[in-house]
């Protein structure tokens, strides 16, 4: 007999100590999988500007609640009893606004039904903004499509409507000729200390280009120091169709997990397959 047999038998009680252990070790590791498993909530879809967002919530731990400043729009996930502990994911809807291409293709389609007043009233409202524009692309593209709008409200004064058709058309060319980039608008929205109200209470740490949900991305992990203790406080931004979007996590090594399971499960469906919110 073999030196494993010779120990077997001598020591009968303990190979089945093994096999006990052994089944006990198993049966630990499929319980706590199963339990990752259930902390993965269902996914939802999120429709704050024209392009919407999905993810799967944290959970239910996380309280949730509206986020909706500093020109965003979007839900924070807040820990209970976690002491200012948080996981938000928001869209930035001032910035989507600036996009005038869905706007003139409403106006386009509904031009038929419209009278003269509120067609001149709603030709204005579909005007570029041309204040402090993101690149000198955008500035273009704003120029030309107010100068179409232009020749619209004076060809409708002029009743020639084959012309309006062809200005209404020449504008929304126009702003399809430009689409916001992420390297554009990062300098706008990234997390900068110089511009927030205590500077000192943030230090900038691992920055990184990367492609997160299958579209570029910037992430960045920083830290916060709070009276009560230093946080990390990570952030990844994206631009996907025209809209910019931010998911952040702020709070401690030990529950960073949750927020890496969000961004696992972010996706950013196509417009025409996303069902309402």
């Amino acid at each position: 007999m073999d030196v494993m047999g010779r120990w077997e038998v001598s020591v009968p009680g303990a190979r089945l100590c093994r096999t006990v252990a052994l089944v006990a070790l198993v049966a630990a590791v499929a319980a706590a999988c199963e339990s990752g498993e259930k902390q993965i909530e269902p996914a939802e879809t999120f429709h704050w500007v024209a392009q919407p967002v999905a993810f799967s919530p944290p959970p239910k731990q996380w309280e949730r609640q509206g986020d909706n400043g500093g020109g965003m729009l979007g839900v924070r996930f807040i820990l209970t009893g976690g002491g200012g502990q948080c996981i938000s994911v928001a869209a930035y809807h001032l910035l989507a606004e600036r996009d005038r291409q869905a706007a003139l293709q409403r106006l386009i389609a509904r031009r038929d039904s419209l009278s003269g007043p509120d067609f001149l009233t709603e030709l204005s409202r579909v005007r570029a903004r041309t204040d402090d524009p993101i690149s000198a692309q955008e500035a273009v593209a704003a120029r030309q499509i107010n100068a179409a709008i232009d020749r619209a409200m004076a060809h409708h004064l002029a009743d020639l409507s084959q012309f309006v058709v062809l200005d209404l058309e020449a504008a929304s060319q126009a702003a399809s000729s430009y689409e916001p980039t992420l390297e554009e608008i990062l300098p706008r929205i990234r997390l900068q200390p110089e511009r927030m109200n205590e500077p000192e209470r943030w230090r900038i740490g691992y920055e990184r280009d990367t492609t997160i949900a299958g579209y570029p991305a910037f992430a960045s992990d920083d830290t916060l120091f709070t009276p009560e203790r230093p946080l990390l406080y990570h952030e990844i931004y994206w631009v996907v169709r025209r809209a910019a979007f931010k998911a952040t996590y702020q709070g401690t090594s030990e529950n960073l997990r949750a927020f890496h399971q969000l961004v696992d499960s972010i996706q950013f469906p196509e417009v025409t397959d996303a069902a309402s919110q």
